[in-house]
């Protein structure tokens, strides 16, 4: 039980960091597409894997936090490009 907690709050500072990353990117002026998160997600963990043989264990967990802050930052951009294109088109067979 206590595991999960961990895993929970864990996540939660991974959602937080993320979040003010975003907005910290917006204030300014940087805008990156949210495919580059969604490729970047992948590709920050298997390009090391690729190249070198055995990567230490803390650069490799390293690695996995960029890949999860990559991660909710494709689904958090997408989700705002949703509810943008909702927004502008208010009759969408969605709905």
């Amino acid at each position: 039980m206590l595991y999960w907690l961990l895993v929970f709050g864990a996540f939660l500072v991974v959602l937080g960091l993320t979040q003010w990353l975003l907005v910290w990117l917006k204030q300014h002026g940087v805008h990156i597409n949210r495919w580059i998160f969604g490729l970047a997600a992948f590709l920050v963990v298997m390009i090391p894997h690729v190249v070198v043989k055995h990567v230490p264990i803390p650069v490799d967990a390293i690695l996995y936090i960029l890949c999860a802050v990559f991660a909710i930052a494709f689904m958090t951009e997408s989700h705002t490009v949703l509810l943008h294109y909702e927004k502008e088109h208010p009759n969408t067979p969605a709905k």
